[in-house]
Parts: C-alpha cells; structure tokens; sequence
C-alpha cells in the first residue's frame, strides 16, 4: 500500500453502527437554538448523509442535528462531523438559528425541505454509493442495507 494512501485510511473518519431509515425531511443551514432534551446518542466523524439516512437510537429517533467538522472536507463522502440524534419533541422552524455548519434531518414533516437532503452515503476510500447495515458494514452499490 501507497504511503499516502495507508495515510488516508487511518484518517478516515469510523463507521457507526445505525438502522437504515432515512430522514423525512430537513433544515440545512440552521441549528436548534435551544433543545428540551440531550442527545439519546452521539456519533463523530460520520458523512451528513450517514447522520440523515439512519437512525442512531433504539427508542423512536425525530430528530436529528449534524454538525459539520472541517478537518473532512476534502474526504470522500464530505461533509464529514457529529451527529447527534434526538428522541423528544423535534424543534419548529422558529426555533432554530442560522449556522452555515449546521443541518438538522427530521423523521417528520418538520424541516424546510422534503426528502433526506443529502447525497448517498460514499465509501470512504473509493467514494461509491452504498449504505451501512446496523452493524456498520459499509456495502458499496447497495440500497438495501439492513
């Protein structure tokens, strides 16, 4: 293996175990300015599409907010940062505040816009679409991870 490339593979961010089910709708750009309630999980270095695309928790997931880490950016499935995922009341439109490295994904019609919001979640190292089973096993050119 390629120096540089033995490099990257130990800079590339984990995989986090989660369930395959996507977000419903989102708000990009914005974040919670005040939550009712503390993270029921929280998984650093994943793709914003990981974070909209699977749940993190075992009780009933509404919410979740990704921050972005820029230490990623130029990585294969950027952006790259925390997702921590919500089980209490999901935040309204009113209370959230504008941050460029903030997107929030709902598992309700709560978010600004339909859909999960992001691109597919990309292998680290070769940036193929794929998903990720629950016990974080990335399948490349799959859609039907479990």
């Amino acid at each position: 293996m390629h120096f540089l490339n033995y490099i990257a593979l130990l800079a590339a961010p984990a995989m986090v175990a989660a369930t395959l089910d996507p977000a419903s709708s989102n708000t990009k750009g914005y974040k919670p300015s005040s939550l009712n309630c503390s993270a029921a999980k929280v998984s650093k270095a994943i793709q914003a599409a990981e974070c909209s695309h699977n749940t993190r928790t075992s009780s009933t997931q509404t919410f979740a907010v990704f921050e972005t880490d820029h230490q990623y950016d130029s990585n294969n499935g950027a952006p790259y940062g925390t997702c921590s995922a919500y089980t209490c009341t999901a935040p309204t439109s009113s209370e959230l505040e504008e941050n460029s490295d903030y997107w929030v994904f709902y598992w309700g019609d709560e978010g600004e816009s339909t859909g999960y919001g992001t691109t597919c979640i990309k292998d680290p190292q070769t940036g193929e679409c794929g998903c990720e089973n629950s016990d974080g096993t990335f399948v490349a050119g799959s859609d039907s991870c479990s």
